[in-house]
């Protein structure tokens, strides 16, 4: 059932019967996918199916896109090749009651190689994404009036160059934003 909300309440290049919504209401907040935007229907569906499972695992409500929310998520991801692999970007932008932007939630999964940029995009990358996904909606909505750090609501597969490592680095030229970050500022406009 979870499946078949989503579906309803997501989008993709192409058209989709996957959906995402709970088969029991839990108590808490409401959520509602309007949009998925970027991968290729294949992709969209097994992304659907992972979020579906991570959002029953953290016992969180969610809804049909045209049914009532607390919250409602519109999400975008991006495969692209750098440097002869391919990364997957994504990024969840949660809006509240009012239609404000209360989260936004981004990361990027490294892949292989592959003329097909998609083709990378997994069943383990795209568990990462919706387990990163879920766990941060899980968190705020537990505590939305928590103060938010801005790394906080990043996840990404690698951990960080610790900050030891980056002053030692001499830079050789400004670096240009990460795919998540330019996917974000086109999410935005």
């Amino acid at each position: 059932m979870l499946l078949a909300a989503l579906a309803a309440g997501c989008t993709t290049a192409n058209t989709s019967n996957a959906s995402l919504t709970t088969a029991a209401p839990t108590s808490g907040p409401t959520l509602a996918f309007d949009s998925i935007d970027g991968p290729p229907v294949g992709v969209f569906n097994r992304l659907v199916d992972n979020l579906t499972s991570e959002a029953q695992a953290r016992q969180l409500s969610i809804a049909s896109r045209e049914g009532a929310a607390n919250y409602r998520v519109r999400g975008y991801l991006a495969a692209q090749v750098v440097h002869g692999r391919t990364l997957v970007s994504w990024v969840w932008d949660v809006y509240d009651d009012d239609k404000f932007r209360a989260l936004r939630i981004t990361g990027e999964e490294a892949g292989g190689r592959s003329g097909d940029p998609w083709a990378v995009a997994d069943e383990a990358m795209l568990r990462k994404i919706a387990r990163a996904a879920m766990d941060r909606l899980a968190a705020y909505l537990r505590n939305p009036a928590a103060p938010v750090e801005p790394d906080a609501t990043t996840a990404v597969a690698d951990a960080p160059e610790p900050a030891a490592v980056r002053k030692q680095r001499r830079p050789t030229r400004a670096e240009a934003p990460s795919a998540a970050e330019k996917l974000a500022m086109a999410a935005a406009r």
